[in-house]
């Protein structure tokens, strides 16, 4: 198969070379460009340039150099069209058909996009009309206007159809990029009108449209059809703008409407995007996570924008970016609020916004009536969930916290994690081969296994720390990981290689375990320090390590009361003293 030029030039504005290495290169910003360890050969001192304005990437180590598309064919050695294919899987881009027809001129549609804009602005600032009444209303300014480029479709069946007919276009192109629809009578004006707003990409170029009724007009809001050049799922509106803000702030605040987006950009708040009338897709947040790693949601405090905060913290998440809500409790979205009250007032909110979890928690606390023991056991259960989607040391933290606020053992929260692990589990485990196996896979102790365990295949060193420090890893399939990896570490490595190929490690698993480690490696991230990580999921180890073992303690102290031996029972009581004096010992040194 032959790729369109067109193509190849679309699908490079569309990733950005930035986010595509950086999921395989650790990059650190340096000046207009990022820096890194060269991934193609050995060295100490980083010499692996990134330039993200040009989408170009030089070594001065080893001379390798090239586009997105020569990184993602050498780094995983695939040919140019497997390298395209990948990345055309990983961002949700479809793929042109096989050559039977005529080429997709992406450029063509480019411009026609760009003479509708053009329309829409002078209808908007030429002369009195109704569109520039909402927008003056609305406490917009001119100069807002300018930046956005906004717009007005007058009341018409054929305007935008008529002036772009003038201008060459057919309406079979108008038909493709939804500017127009054909009825019984013929064709129409799709927006009619309206405000519009155009929505352009983070290169510059309009690729649709959103409008806004004026008047009884339904629906409120109007998007343009989706088209060889316009996936809502893979845009957020006004990154084109406000990315580079978004960058120098290291955050952004992500709300519901184009309005909100304006009114705060305008006031001051200028990290800002919204996503285009859907729900938040994996693309929109694999796209924002290329400018920040934290991400600020803004959204209704009604049922729907709660159902909606609910779905884009998981999707952040996986986009490996922390999430923080913001909620204005008064009935008010951004726009209401801002000016009513100003930037400041705003940033406060921001500046207050709740973590993820504790949003999520809080959500759950509905309608509970905490006075009654069965609620308060209800709602623990509900919060189940919640807490088997955190890392190891973010878990360990929720359930103290809850532990402390209803007066109960953090070891029976565990247990009510750890037992729905096993619920889950009982279902057999399916992939292409001849077995099926069964595992329970307790969520605390999965995460905690392949935690150490990626540690490890980062940095070869921490398999002798794990045996120095009396680590036993819970899981079956981590066993069994761990066992590959050992023999691997102890191999003699190149000066300045710390890691182990995870290539070579995958060759020695079954597809079941080669599967959970890749979805492993994929959202557990160790970060900057990795003796921090490595500490924290020790201290982590320990802590589930005493819960059992005071559980254990406990139960047999029990049994020797029944039974009345009172040399054991002193035994146990003792042992179980000194195990709660070193724990407490350990929270006062803030292990």
């Amino acid at each position: 198969m032959t790729l369109d030029s067109n193509f190849i030039d679309e699908l490079k504005n569309r990733v950005n070379i930035v986010d595509v290495i950086g999921r395989e290169v650790q990059l650190k910003k340096a000046g207009s460009s990022y820096k890194g360890l060269c991934p193609f050969h050995s060295e100490k001192t980083p010499s692996f340039n990134v330039n993200e304005e040009r989408q170009f990437y030089h070594c001065f180590g080893c001379g390798e150099k090239g586009d997105v598309i020569r990184f993602v064919e050498k780094y995983n050695n695939l040919s140019f069209m497997e390298a395209v294919e990948k990345l055309c899987d990983d961002y949700g881009i479809r793929m042109p058909q096989e050559k039977r027809g005529p080429r997709i001129d992406y450029n063509k549609y480019y411009e026609i996009n760009r003479k509708a804009a053009r329309f829409f602005y002078r209808n908007l600032t030429t002369g009195r009309n109704p569109g520039y009444t909402y927008i003056r209303n609305r406490g917009i300014k001119d100069e807002t206007i300018v930046k956005f480029g906004l717009g007005y479709a007058p009341d018409s069946w054929s305007a935008l159809l008529d002036y772009l007919t003038e201008e060459g276009v057919s309406t079979q192109d108008m038909l493709k990029l939804g500017l127009i629809q054909q009825g019984r009578k013929g064709y129409y004006d799709k927006f009619r009108n309206r405000v519009i707003f155009p929505i352009i990409n983070t290169s510059g170029k309009v690729i649709g449209f959103g409008g806004r009724a004026l008047g009884d007009i339904k629906p409120k809001y109007l998007n343009s059809s989706e088209s060889d050049i316009f996936l809502k799922k893979n845009n957020l509106y006004a990154l084109n703008i406000t990315k580079k803000d978004i960058s120098s702030e290291d955050q952004v605040l992500m709300v519901e409407g184009y309005m909100d987006v304006i009114s705060l950009y305008q006031s001051g708040v200028r990290n800002v995007v919204a996503s285009l009338g859907t729900a938040l897709t994996e693309n929109q947040g694999r796209l924002i996570s290329r400018y920040t790693k934290n991400v600020v949601l803004s959204y209704d405090a009604d049922g729907a924008g709660i159902n909606a905060a609910m779905r884009g913290i998981d999707i952040i998440r996986k986009a490996d970016c922390n999430v923080r809500i913001l909620q204005i409790n008064d009935g008010k979205d951004p726009d209401e609020f801002v000016q009513k009250n100003g930037k400041e007032a705003f940033l406060n909110l921001i500046q207050n916004a709740v973590p993820a979890t504790d949003f999520r928690l809080s959500v759950l606390r509905r309608g509970f009536d905490f006075s009654s023991d069965q609620q308060v056991l209800e709602y623990i259960r509900r919060c189940v969930p919640v807490l088997e989607s955190l890392s190891p040391v973010e878990q360990d933290i929720y359930i103290r916290k809850l532990a402390e606020e209803f007066g109960l053992s953090e070891y029976a929260i565990a247990s009510e994690i750890r037992a729905d692990g096993e619920k889950k589990s009982q279902e057999p485990v399916r992939y292409s081969g001849n077995r099926n196996r069964r595992e329970k896979n307790n969520s605390v102790d999965f995460r905690l296994d392949f935690s150490f365990l990626i540690l490890a295949i980062s940095n070869r060193d921490y398999v002798e720390r794990m045996k120095k420090d009396h680590i036993t890893l819970m899981t079956a399939v981590g066993n069994r990981i761990f066992s590959v990896i050992e023999p691997l570490a102890k191999e003699d490595m190149p000066a300045g290689v710390l890691g182990i190929d995870p290539g070579r490690i995958y060759n020695q698993l079954d597809p079941e375990e080669e599967i959970r480690l890749r979805n492993a490696m994929k959202v557990i991230r160790i970060g900057p320090d990795d003796e921090v990580f490595y500490q924290e999921c020790l201290s982590s180890y320990q802590r589930n390590r005493n819960r059992e073992k005071k559980a254990e303690l406990q139960s047999e102290l029990s049994t020797a009361e029944r039974m009345g031996n009172e040399e054991e029972v002193a035994r146990l009581a003792k042992e179980l003293m000194d195990l709660s004096s070193r724990e407490k010992n350990r929270k006062a040194r803030g292990i």
